[in-house]
């Protein structure tokens, strides 16, 4: 099945091109003129600031039990119980979703020790554009759930990525080996922030 790219035109792709389209302008000399811009040829309006690159995150508005009750946690394996003083290495997916004002959750199976952690965020649509482009390069798409969703191993650790509406959702755990393995706990998510 044929997969479309999504490229984001940035405003600051937007604004170098205008400074490119207008390197070549210069104002025309009226009739007896020197060809300098007057003061009533100069715009008055103020140049909108520039844009930062931070993104800007929305509180997700919910708790680590809202967004999967400790019935579905039984459901998905009933040895996994919550960390509740949890707190992300920094450079992760969960301290990103922090930094952006979400949440950030991990259960640890009580046998295995294995974790599973959730991020959820609420974001702008260029973070998520820039975070849906970065998930197709590096994952695959799986119709598993979600509007969109990719999932990919990488060093023994299942990662199910899911964009839904204004929401980035994100588990991962050296439990998932395929993306069915988290779909209790996405749909969980999903019904959630619905």
């Amino acid at each position: 099945m044929p997969v479309a790219v999504r490229h984001a035109i940035t405003p600051v792709a937007i604004a170098a091109l205008a400074v490119v389209l207008l390197a070549g302008c210069t104002p025309e000399a009226a009739p007896g003129g020197s060809g300098e811009p007057t003061a009533s040829d100069t715009p008055t309006s103020t140049a909108s600031p520039e844009p930062t690159d931070q993104p800007v995150g929305i509180p997700v508005g919910a708790t680590c039990d809202e967004l999967v009750s400790a019935d579905t946690v039984y459901d998905y394996n009933p040895n996994f119980s919550r960390i509740d003083d949890f707190t992300p290495e920094d450079g992760t997916v969960a301290a990103s979703a922090l930094a952006y004002q979400g949440v950030a959750c991990r259960w640890q199976s009580d046998t295995s020790g294995d974790t599973l952690d959730l991020s959820v965020a609420q974001l702008d649509d260029d973070t998520l554009t820039a975070l849906r482009n970065a998930a197709f390069e590096d994952s695959e798409t799986v119709p598993a759930y979600g509007e969109e969703a990719y999932f990919v191993v990488e060093s023994g650790v299942g990662t199910a990525q899911v964009f839904q509406g204004p929401y980035w959702i994100v588990a991962e755990s050296p439990a998932f080996f395929e993306p069915g393995d988290a779909t209790v706990i996405v749909e969980s998510v999903i019904a959630a922030v619905g």
